[in-house]
């Protein structure tokens, strides 16, 4: 049953995302690179309406760095997601959940939290925390959403997990408290 439930999800994945992957990156610059042609000099603007240059090699840069990031994502990787905003006290950034199951196997999901932390315009690795008992969790993760922290605790993440059991039965939900600088807690939810 994982396995079908595992194939299932791959191939609806793959059938969202196929427009993505049938994509050419191009390796030519924008065409913005290209050289301007010369305006009649009756027709040219004025300095004050003149727009800002634009600066091609940042996009060409970017663009190169987007795709070696994606071309480097490891396959094991099954889901990537941002799941809301963390603060301690003046450092602020997001919390980012990683998924991986190893091909050809329909269970041991590992699962892991992080922190990026934004800084001066850019995002860094400020922790990394694997939450083990997602391997031995006896089912199919089918999915998992994050809650909104509670007031006094923004900086906290919640997220529920739907598992479908191994025996096909009724789907379980477990939860995972995340809080900065603490030890996380997970096991079966409770309402």
């Amino acid at each position: 049953m994982r396995t079908i439930v595992f194939l299932l999800s791959v191939a609806l994945g793959l059938a969202v995302a196929a427009p993505a992957f049938a994509q050419e990156p191009t390796t030519t610059a924008p065409a913005s690179s290209e050289a301007p042609t010369e305006a009649a000099p009756s027709t040219a603007p004025s300095a004050d309406q003149t727009a800002p240059a634009t600066s091609s090699a940042d996009t060409v840069r970017r663009n190169a760095e987007v795709l070696s990031a994606i071309s480097n994502l490891a396959p094991m990787i099954g889901d990537v997601q941002i799941v809301g905003p963390w603060t301690d006290a003046d450092r602020h950034g997001v919390w980012r959940t990683i998924m991986t199951q190893t091909a050809g196997e329909a269970t041991g999901s590992r699962f892991f939290v992080q922190q990026l932390e934004e800084k001066d315009g850019r995002a860094s690795v400020a922790s990394s925390t694997e939450v083990t008992e997602i391997a031995a969790v006896d089912g199919a993760i089918v999915g998992y959403r994050a809650d909104p922290p509670a007031e006094g605790q923004e900086s906290s993440l919640t997220l529920f997990f739907d598992v479908l059991p191994s025996d096909g039965e009724v789907s379980q939900t477990y939860e995972l408290f995340v809080a900065p600088n603490e030890p996380y807690r997970f096991g079966p939810a409770t309402n």
